[in-house]
């Protein structure tokens, strides 16, 4: 559901926020000043701010960037003094950084800058976001594709919004009338409850909540995981409802990766992650919104069972290979994950997020396909879990893993290295078995040049390392005599 807001500066003049409230606006951004026209703040700042609070309508901020801020030096420094003109003020919505009045040339650097502006601003504990239009701003003023991290306030005045990326504002209009304010204001819609998030987590002046009654207080640390999942049954992506989780899971900084999960992003991981967040265990199951990355973790911990077939108890965490053919141990990269729920007759039952783009319930049976191992949290209320989870035991040799790379069934690169570990395996020492076998392969390999003018059999021997009579010995039917050789000739020359 839209939440119905409104953003304001000096222009609006002074408002009657208690009119506001009675409007139905239920929540503003408020200009906090800016550097369009020398270093300042907007003269209705102090005002709009404790008229908005005093209503009890929900605030955020921004700060108008002026035209020569294109640079990392320059969106740091006006991001410095933006931190000052907040001092002292607690908002429930983000504090935007206003990208309008730089040309549209310097595209490079209003990016450079907007990066230090929201660096800064989330390292002095603010939850920062970028205000720009559709088109002009985000489009052709900013590479918007290295600023998926930071909301996104988007201005387009139409019957809907057409950017296409992830956005938490949308303000749609600069002509609408409410009442308590003389004239236009923009009016906005807002998709995400910041105020949940920032006030919870502690963002823009609040203290981070130590008590989470929103977590299900229960027996154990186990119970704890499965009755949050459980919360979160039916959330999804349809209806903009699964953006709590991932609201959740962006809200703890620093992120894993330095990477802010979108809204349309796979969300599987991010969603054991966030249960891990609100269940306060993110030491026992690391948070991650990649699979393979999270196994990766798990391994570290100590916490990683490669077999298959084990029995899981409730609170596992199970991963899943959609290319397991069924033969053999899956070892491949991981694709998808759940919590477990329960296990009766052999049985699993798992709470998952991102299925069919919804939290949901799956079943399956122990040892059955796809599953690809599992993350045993060391979970401190339960005696069996005082034992640590078996070390991942690799089941084949470094010779036949090398073979297997060469096959071309473990990838290449960075996803080589993440399969192979992932699967408990040692890459460096894998990797250096196939460089050995690769230089016996191309020792093995026959070798040829074609013979150009003014070439000498004797030259080339020394150009190969190698000898007359060896070149001809590879070549008898063609090199009679070891003084004639014709250009054009393939000879073998190892």
């Amino acid at each position: 559901m839209a939440i119905k807001g409104i953003d304001v500066s000096h222009w609006q003049g002074t408002i009657d926020w208690n009119k506001v409230k009675e409007a139905g606006i239920q929540f503003a951004i408020i200009k906090a000043g800016g550097s369009d026209d020398g270093f300042y703040t907007d003269s209705k700042w102090e005002a709009n701010y404790k008229g908005a609070k005093a209503a009890g309508i929900p605030i955020g901020a921004y700060y108008f960037v002026g035209k020569d801020c294109v640079s990392a030096a320059a969106g740091k420094a006006d991001a410095e003094r933006f931190l000052k003109i907040l001092k002292g003020k607690q908002l429930e919505y983000p504090v935007y950084m206003d990208n309008e009045a730089q040309p549209a040339s310097a595209k490079t650097g209003i990016t450079e800058a907007t990066i230090a502006f929201c660096e800064t601003m989330e390292n002095a504990g603010y939850f920062v976001g970028i205000y720009g239009s559709t088109y002009s701003g985000f489009k052709e003023r900013m590479d918007d594709g290295r600023l998926t991290p930071y909301a996104h306030w988007v201005a387009q005045y139409a019957s809907k919004c057409t950017y296409s990326g992830n956005y938490g504002i949308w303000q749609y209009s600069s002509k609408g009338k409410v009442s308590g304010i003389s004239g236009n204001v923009d009016l906005d819609y807002a998709y995400v409850d910041y105020p949940s998030v920032i006030t919870k987590d502690g963002f823009n002046g609040y203290r981070k909540q130590t008590g989470d009654t929103s977590a299900p207080v229960t027996s154990s640390q186990r119970e704890q995981v499965l009755a949050q999942a459980r919360a979160w049954l039916g959330k999804n992506e349809a209806d903009g409802s699964h953006r709590e989780i991932i609201d959740v899971y962006n809200s703890k900084t620093p992120r894993a990766r330095g990477y802010k999960v979108t809204y349309t992003d796979a969300w599987c991981a991010t969603f054991v992650s966030a249960v891990s967040i609100k269940c306060g265990l993110t030491k026992i199951i690391p948070t991650e919104c990649g699979c393979g990355q999270m196994v990766v973790l798990f391994i570290t911990l100590k916490e990683w069972v490669e077999d298959d077939n084990y029995v899981p108890s409730p609170g596992d965490i199970i991963f899943y290979d959609w290319q397991d053919s069924g033969n053999g141990d899956n070892d491949g990269w991981p694709d998808h994950v759940g919590i477990v729920e329960k296990v009766s007759d052999k049985t699993i039952t798992v709470i998952e997020g991102n299925k069919s783009n919804a939290v949901g319930r799956r079943t399956l049976q122990v040892s059955g396909k796809y599953i690809r191992g599992y993350g045993v949290p060391k979970y401190s209320t339960d005696s069996k879990d005082d034992k640590p989870a078996p070390e991942p035991a690799p089941k084949k040799t470094v010779d036949e893993l090398a073979k297997e790379v060469l096959e071309g069934k473990w990838g290449n690169g960075d996803d080589r290295k993440n399969r192979l570990t992932a699967a408990g395996y040692d890459y460096s020492a894998v990797q250096a078995k196939v460089n050995e076998l690769c230089r016996k392969q191309n020792a093995d390999q026959p070798v040829y040049y074609t013979v150009k003018s003014g070439d000498t059999l004797s030259g080339i021997a020394r150009k190969y390392g190698t000898s007359v009579s060896s070149i001809q010995q590879l070549n008898p039917t063609l090199i009679k005599n070891v003084n004639l050789i014709i250009t054009g000739w393939k000879i073998r020359v190892k």
